[in-house]
């Protein structure tokens, strides 16, 4: 279907503004799906800061050395279904792969992690790190426990003493005790 020349430079601009925005952008093709089913991954997609597209992939080139993202252009292939991320890109990416085992006609095929290009083995290893919030949760968890061993230290140190300064109380209490006796 024809678009006319004003639309086709309302994409570009709308695709280079994603481009220019994203952290990540993965591309896949999604030939074979059903409107059902590309509505479930946008819906699960729209949850993770991430927004899905069809382009077209000679606008979306366009758009793409014109955000100053060339490496792009080599990897548009085919009918193209592209996912921009605005935060994190791992958590996307773990979706986007478990989409691919519920729904095998969704195929990722490459993308962009900042500037660089990726192909489907870097996209899988994404997928497979843990998310930042995982990754700070480790982070404090390491953090706690030296902290935690410190205190406990600091408290066996405080009952140290209060266990002389009470056996002291005892001492002067039996002489005080045998002296009046």
């Amino acid at each position: 279907m024809a678009i006319s020349k004003n639309r086709k430079e309302g994409l570009v601009q709308e695709y280079a503004d994603e481009l220019g925005n994203s952290s990540a952008v993965f591309f896949a093709h999604y030939s074979g799906m059903t409107v059902s089913e590309l509505e479930r991954v946008r819906d699960a997609m729209a949850r993770e800061e991430t927004r899905v597209e069809v382009v077209r992939n000679r606008l979306m080139a366009i758009a793409a050395e014109s955000a100053g993202k060339p490496k792009a252009v080599e990897i548009l292939d085919g009918p193209t279904l592209a996912v921009f991320c605005l935060g994190d890109p791992t958590s996307p990416a773990k979706t986007l792969s478990g989409f691919h085992r519920e729904i095998d006609r969704l195929v990722v095929y490459g993308g962009l992690l900042g500037d660089e290009s990726m192909g489907v083995e870097q996209f899988q290893q994404l997928a497979t790190l843990p998310g930042r919030e995982e990754l700070l949760g480790k982070v404090v968890y390491t953090l706690q426990g030296p902290i935690t061993g410190f205190v406990g230290v600091l408290s066996g140190v405080l009952r140290s003493l209060l266990y002389v300064l009470q056996a002291r109380v005892d001492q002067l209490e039996g002489s005080t005790s045998s002296e009046a006796a």
